[in-house]
C-alpha cells in the first residue's frame, strides 16, 4: 500500500539568497507510457516557499532489506519566473513519512540592452607592482 511523503520548494536568488516570490513551481512524474503526470502547480509566496505538497511514496518496509525496490519515489520539478532562467530538477527523491525541502537557486536573466538601468561603474584599484 503506497504511503506519502511531502515536498516543499524554496526558491531564492542564486547570488544573494534572497527569496523569489511569484515563481511557478510544477511537480510531475513520468508515467510508464512516457506521458507526464502533473501533481501540483503552485506559486511561491513572499518567503520564496511553497506549501508542502503531499506525494505518494512506497512502503517504508522496502528500506529494511537490500535488493528490494527503491524506498523512495522519483519526481520532477520545474521552477519558472519571468526574471530568471528556468530551473529543472529530475529524480527528486520523496521518502514515506519525510518532508523533503528542495532549495532552488534561480539565476537572474541579463538586463536587456538599452534598458534605462544606470549601473555605477566598477572602479578597480591598481595593484602595486
Amino acid at each position: 500500500m503506497p504511503q506519502t511523503g511531502s515536498l516543499t520548494v524554496r526558491a531564492f536568488t542564486s547570488s544573494a539568497q534572497l527569496p523569489v516570490s511569484g515563481a511557478t513551481v510544477i511537480i510531475s512524474s513520468q508515467e510508464e507510457d512516457g506521458r507526464r503526470k502533473v501533481f501540483s502547480i503552485q506559486t511561491t509566496d513572499e518567503s520564496g516557499g511553497t506549501a508542502p505538497i503531499t506525494l505518494e511514496a512506497p512502503d517504508k518496509g522496502l528500506s529494511e532489506s537490500p535488493g528490494q525496490a527503491s524506498p523512495f519515489s522519483n519526481y520532477s520539478l520545474v521552477v519558472e519566473h519571468p526574471d530568471y532562467y528556468l530551473a529543472t530538477f529530475e529524480r527528486l527523491q520523496v521518502f514515506p513519512g519525510v518532508e523533503t525541502v528542495q532549495n532552488v537557486p534561480l539565476v537572474p536573466l541579463p538586463q536587456p540592452a538599452g534598458s534605462n538601468i544606470d549601473a555605477a561603474p566598477v572602479v578597480v584599484t591598481p595593484q602595486p607592482l
